[in-house]
């Protein structure tokens, strides 16, 4: 991502979390500004952001940092054309020896989502306030490695 496309990618990632999660974002009542200073001060500077385009049109947006996935989200225009099963294949590749993800409990569509590519749930619990809803920890275990034959 770079830095001239933060507004188009903070504008998806509201819709799509408007769409995905309504009873969270309702009660918690972020601002533009907010999130494009959650983006620019946070995301950018912790995470590695990568966007999907398509003829020049942003569609998604992942954002990794380490084996974390920290955000996935899809325009909902878009949705179920590929393109997050093509982000979370491109952190797959990036992160072959395994990732992790939270979700809400609720987000029964991206729980799916995750479970269909291979996600296993690893631990319910509640996110950190000022959230504070039921999340579940996913954990994808990486590729599989031959073994060498070595026994060790």
């Amino acid at each position: 991502m770079e830095s001239g496309e933060l507004e188009t990618v903070v504008r998806l990632w509201r819709r799509s979390r408007a769409e995905a999660q309504p009873w969270l974002e309702e009660r918690m009542g972020h601002t533009h500004e907010g999130d494009l200073r959650f983006f620019g001060e946070v995301l950018l500077s912790e995470c590695e952001v990568w966007i999907a385009l398509e003829a020049g049109e942003i569609l998604g947006l992942l954002a990794l940092q380490e084996s974390q996935v920290e955000q996935l989200y899809v325009d909902p225009p878009v949705q179920g054309r590929g393109v997050g099963s093509e982000l979370l294949a491109f952190a797959k590749a990036s992160r072959p020896g395994g990732l992790t993800l939270y979700t809400h409990q609720r987000n029964e569509r991206a729980r799916a989502f995750y479970e269909r590519r291979g996600f296993q749930a690893e631990a319910f619990g509640v996110s950190p306030a000022p959230e504070s809803e039921p999340d579940v920890r996913y954990r994808w275990p990486g590729a599989a490695t031959p073994e060498d034959g070595t026994g060790t």
